[in-house]
C-alpha cells in the first residue's frame, strides 16, 4: 500500500517559552560531524524500513519532516535523510515532501540541499514580525533575520512555502499584528498560512511567567487578533479551509489532510506518533515512540538486527476501538470547513451520519446549530449529503464537539 510518513527531528537551538513539543535544545551537538545526529538519522532510516516491510508499503504518498528544528541538520545530513527515505521506498508521483525550518537556518546551501533531496514544500515559523513579541516568548529570531530569509527564498527557491503566525503573543499590538500580513503581497511563493491562537501550556516557561505576573496575557485579545488575521488573510485570497489553516486555491497541505481525513501514516523518530487504520475491523493501532533519543537509537538498532518487528520497538502502542474512531472521524472532519461526507461516514461505520449528529430531527444537535446559522448542509457533486460548520460555527468547534459526545 501507499502511505504517508512523518519524521520527527527533535533537535533545536533553544526551546521557545510557549513550546511543549518534544525537542532537545543542543545546538552544539548537531552538525556536520556529529555522532549523535548522524546516528539518529541512521535510526530514522532503519525504523522507516521496519515499518515499510511490516506493512507492505510500496510508496510514500507524502513525507513531512518536523520537529524540533529539522533545518538545524547540515545540508549533508538533510540529503542523507531524504535520499535514504527514498531508498527505503520511492515517492509516489507528485508526492508532497515538506521540511520545517526556522528563518535563522536559511542559506543557499540549505535550499540547494532541500531541492536536490526532493523537498518541494518548506514550512517556516515566522510567528510574528515584531521584535518585542518575539523576545517576549524567547523566540530565537528577529524581524531582520526573517526578512533576510524570505528574500533568499524568494530569490533561490522554486518550490512551495508555508508560513506560521501566532495571534496573541505578549507585547504584540493590533497594529503590528495586522500589518505583518502585508508581506504576503510581496512573496507569491507563500501559498499556505497557518494562523494559531497562542495556547499557554501548563508548566512551560511562558505559563510560569504569566502565573508569576512577569508577563501579561489576554486570551480575549488573542481571540480578537486571530479573527482580525482571518479577515485579512481571506481578503488577500487565502481560503480558510481548516481551523488554523489558510491556503491559496489548490495549495492546501496534503500531508496534514492525511490526519484530518483519518488516513494511515507512519511516524518515525523519538517522540513520533503513527496510526494505521483497519476499517474492515473498525479499529486502529496508534503508537508513540520513547522520548529518550539514546534509548530510541539503541532500540531501533536492536530490533533492526533481530526480529525486525516494530512491536518490539521502544514505544507505547494502543488499539483504538470503534467508538473512539467514530468520534475522532467527526472531530477531525468538523475541523475542516468542507465538512463531513455522509457517504464516507456510512462506508466506514455502517450507520447514518444524519442520525449520529442529530441532523435528521428538527430538535437534533446539528439541526439546532443549523437553525442558529452555525452550520450548513449541502449535496456533494457525488450526490451524498455533506455536513459542516460555517465560518461562525468553526469558532465554537469545541462546544459543538462537547455536545456531540
Amino acid at each position: 500500500m501507499d502511505i504517508s510518513l512523518y519524521i520527527h527531528v527533535p533537535f533545536c537551538r533553544k526551546k521557545c517559552d510557549y513550546c511543549d513539543f518534544f525537542s532537545v535544545a543542543q545546538r552544539d551537538r548537531v552538525g556536520k560531524n556529529n555522532d549523535l545526529s548522524d546516528s539518529y538519522i541512521s535510526a530514522l532510516l532503519a525504523e522507516s524500513s521496519l515499518y515499510a516491510d511490516f506493512y507492505g508499503v510500496s510508496r510514500w504518498n507524502t513525507v513531512y519532516v518536523g520537529g524540533g528544528t529539522p533545518s538545524l541538520l547540515s545540508p549533508g545530513q538533510i540529503s542523507a535523510l531524504l535520499n535514504g527515505i527514498q531508498s527505503v521506498r520511492p515517492l509516489a508521483p507528485g508526492a508532497e515532501v515538506t521540511l520545517e525550518m526556522n528563518p535563522d537556518d536559511v542559506s543557499g546551501e540549505f535550499l540547494s540541499a532541500c531541492r536536490a533531496s526532493g523537498v518541494n514544500r518548506l514550512s517556516m515559523g515566522i510567528q510574528a514580525l515584531d521584535d518585542r513579541a518575539l523576545k517576549a516568548v524567547n523566540r530565537g529570531s528577529s524581524v531582520e533575520i526573517i526578512m533576510k530569509a524570505l528574500g533568499m527564498i524568494h530569490e533561490c527557491w522554486k518550490g512551495r512555502l508555508s508560513v506560521d503566525f501566532i495571534a496573541g503573543l505578549p507585547s504584540h499590538t493590533y497594529s503590528s499584528f495586522s500589518s505583518q500580513f502585508e508581506i504576503l503581497k510581496s512573496y507569491p511563493e507563500i501559498d499556505h498560512v497557518s494562523l494559531y491562537t497562542l495556547t499557554v501550556e501548563e508548566n512551560t516557561p511562558l505559563w510560569k511567567n504569566i502565573e508569576e505576573g512577569k508577563i501579561r496575557f489576554s486570551p480575549e485579545k488573542a481571540d480578537k487578533m486571530w479573527l482580525k488575521g482571518r479577515n485579512i488573510l481571506e481578503k488577500l485570497g487565502f481560503s480558510h479551509y481548516e481551523v488554523s489553516n489558510f491556503a491559496r486555491p489548490g495549495f492546501e497541505a496534503r500531508h496534514n489532510s492525511v490526519y484530518w481525513k483519518q488516513e494511515s501514516y507512519i511516524g518515525v523518530g523519538a517522540g513520533a506518533s503513527g496510526t494505521v487504520y483497519d476499517f474492515a475491523e473498525k479499529s486502529a493501532l496508534r503508537w508513540t515512540n520513547t522520548l529518550s533519543i539514546p534509548a530510541y537509537c539503541a532500540g531501533v538498532e536492536k530490533v533492526f538486527s533481530s526480529d525486525k518487528n516494530p512491536a518490539s520497538l521502544k514505544r507505547k502502542a494502543e488499539t483504538i476501538d470503534e467508538k473512539t474512531l467514530e468520534f475522532e472521524f467527526l472531530m477531525l472532519g468538523f475541523r475542516q470547513l468542507c465538512g463531513v461526507s455522509s457517504a464516507d461516514f456510512e462506508r466506514r461505520f455502517g450507520t447514518s451520519l444524519a442520525e449520529r449528529i442529530g441532523a435528521s430531527e428538527p430538535d437534533g444537535l446539528f439541526s439546532v446549530w443549523k437553525s442558529r446559522r452555525f452550520a450548513l448542509e449541502k449535496k456533494s457533486p457525488a450526490g451524498d449529503m455533506v455536513y459542516a460548520l460555517n465560518r461562525r460555527g468553526i469558532l465554537l468547534l469545541n462546544r459543538f464537539l462537547e455536545e456531540l459526545l
